[in-house]
């Protein structure tokens, strides 16, 4: 673990430096006089390579997770040998997983889960060493008489999942109220500030009154429902209950992050695109497309005392868009951030992707600036996620369930505005 974390951060280190060394001087002759071509091709090669370092951490990120649960799954055994044997065979078995991981030639092999050992186990004669049992699964891929014939056929436990994009409106501050019960949460809210008067010598003073308003937030349910065959639960090799447990709650998320995005109000909650207001409005002819002065002037809609905690949100499509934005000495504005999991910036503020907003396009509110703590989110106790043996008893069927309880809406209609997209 320790030295995959090093090798993270010696490639962002490395990301930076690489920035430093060639990226920032080409930056500083584009500010000075046009790039030459060979100059200009050396630009693109090193926005590339920052690409390329991207992926790499990206990688990393996946080969340490998994290398997390080879160690969860040693612990796991070790804590109970019995379940395979002795104990030096159960601690031969965890080191080959652990070898088999950090692999040069193969840093991403296959890691059995505790499951797909037990299956193994009850397949071969009792007190069979663990390190057998895995060898002896390997050996009866393509050989019948070496264990095919009683198991049919070769399913490696290791569940190949796509990535999933949530919220950005949550990455970029939101602020989450958390409260016991679902009542409705009416919060006061300074409408207007009033005014003082102009108030010459011996003149009754005189202003205007500030004006007070409410915002109510509610409790709109979300939820997603399974039943799974017992013979399911039983047979499968992956762990088919906690596999189903997750996705549900993903499933909600995801639900629940589009009506943060793009929800109407009313009877869900009111997304940031429905609550912020316009900042500015792109040049007709483009498509929908922002202009480098159309990023700056959003910027700078927004009241210098929000600018502090300020953050941009945008589809991903919009951010395509703001990365290939170039002066007109072909340099490109955007610059990536060298530091390890920290967000890209653009214009001095990070960037989050949001994957529910609209995509960039004629008219759409794809782009949006502010600070986002000023976005409160409501959520009533956490997601449940709940079992029962008993609801679907009669189809032999366990049942689960997720529960969310929640409502989102932006309290200060101050704080985020938005870019949208000119006419075509």
């Amino acid at each position: 673990m320790t030295s995959i974390q090093e090798r993270i951060k010696s490639l962002a280190d490395e990301q930076k430096r690489a920035w430093e060394t060639e990226g920032k001087p080409l930056a500083d002759i584009a500010a000075e006089r046009a790039l030459t071509a060979e100059e200009h091709a050396k630009f693109e090669k090193l926005t590339r390579a920052f690409d390329d370092f991207d992926d790499r951490i990206t990688l990393l990120r996946q080969q340490r997770d998994i290398e997390q649960r080879a160690i969860d799954f040693a612990a796991d055994v070790l804590g109970n040998p019995s379940a395979f044997g002795p104990a030096a065979d159960v601690a031969a078995f965890a080191n080959e997983i652990r070898n088999a991981l950090r692999s040069a030639s193969s840093p991403l092999e296959y890691a059995a889960s505790v499951e797909e050992a037990r299956a193994i186990s009850r397949l071969l004669p009792a007190g069979t060493p663990a390190v057998v049992a895995a060898q002896a699964r390997a050996l009866s891929v393509g050989t019948a008489t070496a264990g095919g014939n009683t198991v049919g056929k070769t399913f490696l436990s290791q569940l190949i999942e796509p990535l999933r994009q949530f919220s950005g409106i949550y990455a970029a501050g939101a602020y989450v109220l958390t409260t016991e019960k679902g009542d409705d949460v009416i919060l006061p809210r300074l409408a207007s500030f009033g005014a003082a008067a102009p108030a010459p010598e011996a003149t009754q003073l005189t202003g205007t009154d500030p004006a007070f308003a409410q915002i109510t937030l509610k409790a709109y349910g979300y939820g997603d429902y399974r039943g799974i065959s017992r013979e399911l639960v039983d047979d499968s090799l992956v762990d088919i209950e906690g596999l189903v447990s997750r996705l549900i709650g993903e499933n909600i998320a995801v639900l629940f992050g589009q009506k943060l995005a793009t929800g109407a109000g009313g009877t869900e909650p009111t997304g940031i695109a429905t609550a912020a207001t316009a900042g500015v409005t792109g040049a007709t002819g483009v498509g929908g497309a922002p202009s480098w002065d159309n990023l700056i002037d959003l910027q700078e809609s927004v009241l210098a005392p929000y600018q502090a905690n300020a953050s941009w949100v945008a589809a991903n499509t919009a951010v395509a868009a703001a990365r290939k934005l170039k002066d007109t000495s072909g340099r490109y504005y955007w610059e990536p951030n060298g530091q390890t999991g920290a967000p890209a910036q653009l214009l001095g503020a990070p960037v989050y992707r949001d994957p529910f907003l609209a995509p960039l396009g004629t008219g759409s509110k794809s782009i949006f600036y502010g600070d986002f703590s000023r976005y409160w989110v409501r959520l009533v106790g956490s997601t449940r996620i709940e079992r029962s043996d008993q609801a679907l008893f009669g189809a032999d069927q366990i049942a689960f369930r997720g529960k969310l309880r929640a409502d989102g809406a932006l309290m200060d209609a101050s704080a985020v505005k938005s870019f949208v997209g000119g006419a075509a």
